[in-house]
């Protein structure tokens, strides 16, 4: 009868620690996951335009843009990387913070070789704003030479 009863208290505890572990769990993931505002505080990105088109470019040629953009925000605003879509798109961008009132650009190179027709790439900005991740497209037709 003892056997029974402290089997039965065991289980007790063991669900009322799950249970306890779950809710924490739970509202863990929550408030990763919880939208990050910033109340107008902060660094914001504001680009000049996002996306740009080469025209017309013949297939070998490496032609390259830069896109402005400028800190809008209260605070400091640091790139902290960019991805390509592909190999043929490298960008470069700068490496220090960026004061609030300044702007710079990201230099976008796009290599023909190898492509032709309707070309699309993409290029996310990666920064430390509320908006964090930013899309740049660049296109162009690629002619045969």
């Amino acid at each position: 009868m003892k056997a029974i009863r402290l089997q039965v208290v065991l289980l007790a505890l063991t669900l009322t620690l799950l249970s306890a572990c779950q809710g924490a769990a739970e509202k863990g993931n929550a408030e990763i996951q919880a939208p990050v505002t910033n109340n107008g505080q902060g660094p914001e990105v504001t680009f000049e335009k996002e996306v740009h088109d080469f025209g017309k470019i013949i297939s070998g040629e490496r032609v390259a843009y830069g896109f402005r953009f400028s800190n809008t925000g209260s605070a400091p605003l640091l790139i902290t990387g960019i991805r390509s879509g592909c190999g043929c798109t490298v960008g470069d961008y700068p490496k220090e913070p960026l004061m609030p009132g300044q702007d710079s650009r990201i230099n976008v190179v796009f290599n023909s070789a190898g492509r032709r027709g309707f070309q699309s790439e993409t290029v996310r900005v990666l920064t430390n704003s509320e908006e964090s991740v930013v899309t740049l497209r660049i296109t162009a037709e690629v002619l045969d030479r």
